[in-house]
């Protein structure tokens, strides 16, 4: 009977050469402005866990979010746009490369979201993010004036408004530019819009993913809409987490269970 020899396992070493080149591959991956830190903000994360798997999912465009379930539907929405103005704040950067910051857009069909409670999200997450106490006067301007430039770069459209010449004029506005992603987030997206009303929706929708870099984030707690299903890339779906002494809720990804949590500043995970 024969034997097999079995090779020795080859070691492997890295040249001082290589190394410098991985190394630099990490350091140029570092947002050194608002413009590549909205990039970032959607290929290494948001903060979010069940975002963030959402986010990585691969996809020759960018991705376009559908979350489902009863819960935390809104207050994921609240917490992406707080973290995605502060993530990309100028003040954190030596350079500015575009004069357009990078923009949240929000449609709000339940009408939800107040000033105070996405000031409130915004502000804590400002807290969070640079994690040190404001000391003197100084530091206080400064952080009144990120939180200042943060909440203004999310626009609040109401249910009252027409949704249809909306889309169309943000189609035109973005379309002027490209250096950035904008992210969309859309709270009750298409729950009590006529059918007539969906078909256009879904038709300008559509011509805004064509042409413009955005993001879309939207959010139902409707049936499944068969025109719109077409351009999602991925689905999410939030419930409560029936196993006590953990996180309060579940976020399916694919196969995924990501549990976390709510406080009154946004989504913990």
């Amino acid at each position: 009977m024969t034997t097999t020899q079995v090779a020795p396992p080859t070691s492997w070493t890295e040249t001082a050469y290589d190394w410098f080149q991985r190394s630099k591959r990490k350091r140029e991956e570092i947002p050194k402005d608002p413009s590549s830190s909205a990039w970032s903000f959607f290929r290494s994360g948001s903060g979010i866990s069940f975002m963030d798997a959402a986010f990585r999912r691969h996809t020759p465009t960018l991705p376009v979010i559908h979350l489902t379930g009863d819960v935390a539907k809104t207050w994921t929405l609240l917490s992406l746009a707080a973290r995605f103005v502060v993530q990309t704040r100028p003040s954190q950067f030596t350079t500015t490369t575009t004069d357009i910051l990078p923009q949240v857009l929000w449609l709000d069909s339940h009408q939800q979201v107040t000033a105070s409670k996405l000031a409130h999200v915004v502000r804590s997450t400002l807290l969070r993010h640079i994690q040190t106490a404001m000391a003197d006067a100084h530091d206080e301007q400064l952080f009144n004036q990120d939180l200042q430039d943060c909440c203004e770069r999310i626009h609040l459209a109401r249910a009252a408004t027409d949704w249809v010449p909306l889309l169309e004029c943000w189609r035109h506005q973005l379309a002027a530019f490209d250096s950035h992603p904008t992210l969309i987030l859309w709270d009750g997206f298409l729950e009590d819009d006529e059918d007539v009303v969906r078909t256009e929706i879904v038709r300008q929708l559509s011509r805004l993913l064509e042409q413009c870099s955005v993001v879309l984030v939207t959010a139902s707690s409707s049936p499944r809409n068969l025109e719109w299903d077409r351009f999602i890339t991925q689905r999410v779906r939030l419930q409560r987490n029936a196993v006590t002494g953990g996180h309060e809720y579940l976020a399916t990804v694919q196969a995924s269970q990501i549990p976390f949590s709510i406080s009154a500043s946004g989504i913990l995970s």
